[in-house]
């Protein structure tokens, strides 16, 4: 909520239960607020004081206490911006955690930090990723904190990486890409899935109605109905390198940076939980979090033989978000001999620059997947801060059935389990089954 971006040299204090602009006093306002104000609630469920607290400034902050023991948690909505808004929250003076707020409508339970023990706590809530463009600002209102008793974390959890498609969206008949959803989200307990991501080539080409992504847009309608948040990588068939009649046109190039359509069929509100993108209006190279396991997740798609600016800005989304384990999704990464591609193909930067100067340099960078290229293939490395780096190819191509990659992960074994399925024939991939100790978790 900003009244004009040219006043910013007004610091705006209220002290607790002061509505902005009114001088009726709301007594019952947990909150002091400062370079914010306290306004009426605009969500659901109504707080007990009828209020929230509006933080639209990365000077805004609100104070309040809190009494008791167990897990801190924050009753919020935020204005969507080119991503949700983040706050930051600090116990004591001492900052405990950071989390994202992804409702503009329920003030819901956001868990923060390590459980606190029984006593009188001050809690301080920052807002710390301001954005404001004139068509939209991010803001954070808060409607309460307090403890809960602390539930036992559960610490498995996973999530699925969907293959190269493009075999799956030629034929109106062909049901594959659309049996493979239907059947993550039946068996979302099961799995207890979290997330979905896929590593590009959705379609294989585009046509002047358009027609393969419909398909494909339909096919991944039963995720959002579901509520599992979801991001597509994009492959070098998903702009407009290859024409009607699937043949590559020139000059590749620019049209692999073609991506208007894409765009316009697949967007940040439809993907669930994306936070940030490099360019307003396409998720070209986006990222999305999310929290499983009790750590926090960060999904982070990057284009194709990517452009050296959209690589500067992967580094600086993990370098902004130091706690979360970070799970980077390209089209082209390895080889089906599982070595690190080293063509820049038509596009910017290979493979190995992209390794170089992003996924070898930051310790919270822990996974890679990609399609691209032959079949299924694994590797681990060592980044420069001693983390390991698993890595892992699948595309399959295939012509019959609908193979999926998932990912099994056990917080409190700090381990990982992989397989691959495909539910249209029943069929499972022994070969390519992976398990990993020790991965390192960032906590």
């Amino acid at each position: 909520m900003r009244v004009t971006r040219a006043i910013v040299a007004i610091v705006v204090v209220l002290s607790a239960g002061v509505l902005a602009g009114s001088a009726n006093a709301a007594a019952s306002s947990p909150f002091t607020v400062v370079n914010g104000s306290i306004q009426p609630a605009t969500g659901t469920p109504e707080p007990a004081s009828g209020t929230h607290a509006t933080l639209w400034r990365n000077t805004s902050y609100a104070l309040t206490t809190v009494q008791g023991a167990g897990t801190l948690v924050v009753g919020a909505i935020g204005d969507h911006c080119e991503g949700w808004p983040t706050i930051r929250v600090s116990v004591g003076g001492t900052p405990v955690g950071e989390v994202d707020v992804v409702s503009a409508t329920d003030y819901g339970a956001y868990q923060v930090g390590a459980p606190l023990p029984a006593g009188q706590h001050t809690v301080r809530i920052d807002l710390v990723n301001d954005r404001y463009t004139g068509a939209c600002d991010r803001n954070v209102h808060l409607a309460y904190v307090r403890t809960e008793a602390t539930p036992p974390t559960d610490t498995r959890f996973s999530f699925a990486v969907v293959p190269d498609t493009q075999e799956e969206v030629l034929d109106a008949a062909d049901n594959r890409f659309r049996q493979r959803i239907d059947w993550l989200v039946a068996q979302r307990n099961a799995l207890d899935l979290r997330f979905v991501t896929h590593s590009g080539d959705v379609i294989n080409y585009d046509t002047s109605d358009h027609v393969q992504y419909v398909r494909a847009s339909n096919a991944l309608r039963p995720l959002e109905q579901a509520g599992v948040p979801y991001t597509l990588a994009i492959g070098n068939h998903d702009g407009q390198v290859f024409g009607p009649d699937g043949k590559p046109r020139s000059p590749a190039g620019p049209l692999l940076r073609d991506t208007a359509v894409f765009n316009r069929y697949f967007t940040a509100a439809r993907f669930g939980s994306v936070q940030g993108q490099f360019e307003a209006g396409k998720v070209d190279n986006a990222y999305a979090t999310y929290t499983a396991g009790g750590v926090h997740w960060l999904v982070l798609t990057l284009e194709l033989w990517p452009r050296r600016a959209a690589v500067t800005w992967a580094q600086q989304v993990v370098a902004a978000h130091p706690r979360h384990n970070v799970v980077l999704v390209t089209h082209h990464y390895l080889e089906s001999d599982a070595s690190i591609g080293q063509s820049a193909g038509f596009g910017a930067s290979s493979p190995q620059y992209v390794f170089d100067n992003l996924v070898r340099r930051y310790p919270n960078i822990r996974f890679v997947f990609s399609g691209h290229t032959g079949t299924a293939a694994s590797r681990v490395d060592t980044g420069v801060n001693g983390n390991r780096i698993y890595s892992f190819l699948q595309t399959f191509h295939s012509k019959r059935t609908n193979p999926v990659r998932l990912v099994e992960i056990d917080t409190a074994a700090d381990s990982l389990r992989t397989w691959i399925y495909a539910p249209h024939t029943t069929e499972n991939f022994p070969a390519h089954e992976r398990r990993y100790t020790g991965l390192g978790l960032v906590r």
